[in-house]
């Protein structure tokens, strides 16, 4: 009968690993502070009330996404600000707008949900080129607004390792750059 060389294993020694339990239980309350001390700050100083703001959404895993989104619509109603709603993930959605929306509601943000319009189009705009001569692209309707609000999680790459992976310069570059953007990023 075989018997296993126990000497050859490995030692093994048990380990625990312990998750970040860091928690925000008022979701709401904590983004309105968090707006509201921006502006105190004088951060927000060249808002001015009428102006539009739109708010990146996507398909990024930020947990309790709607609530975050709906927070932020609030707080930015409340500086009398115009919020409204892009969708913000590149070619997630079948590099679609109705494609996209659908992801959006999937995860709770709809217009009667969020109390702001959601204006979702692939149309994109250039705005800059990179130090390489790489365009830069940007969602045409965020692009109209007064103001852009890049709402993110920070997190590793899923695909690959680099220096930039994901996080603001993902949202801005391939969430906001709608397919034409991320096919341009991810050509790199």
């Amino acid at each position: 009968m075989w018997a296993p060389d126990i000497d050859a294993w490995p030692l093994l020694a048990p380990i625990r690993q312990r998750f970040d339990a860091t928690e925000i239980a008022d979701v709401r309350s904590a983004v309105l502070e968090a707006v509201a001390a921006l502006h105190a700050s004088g951060a927000l100083q060249a808002i001015r009330p009428g102006q539009s703001v739109a708010i990146t959404a996507g398909s990024r895993g930020i947990d309790r996404i709607a609530e975050t989104t709906a927070a932020l619509v609030e707080a930015l109603r409340l500086l009398q600000l115009e919020p409204f709603i892009v969708p913000a993930m590149g070619s997630h959605g079948g590099a679609t707008a109705q494609g996209q929306q659908a992801v959006l509601a999937s995860l709770g943000i709809t217009e009667a949900a969020m109390g702001a319009p959601i204006r979702a189009s692939m149309e994109v705009v250039e705005v800059g080129t990179t130090p390489a001569g790489i365009p830069v692209l940007a969602d045409a309707v965020a692009m109209q607004a007064d103001h852009i609000v890049v709402a993110n999680r920070i997190k590793s790459h899923t695909k690959f390792k680099s220096t930039i992976e994901s996080g603001l310069f993902k949202m801005a570059c391939i969430g906001l750059g709608n397919h034409a953007g991320a096919v341009q990023c991810h050509r790199v």
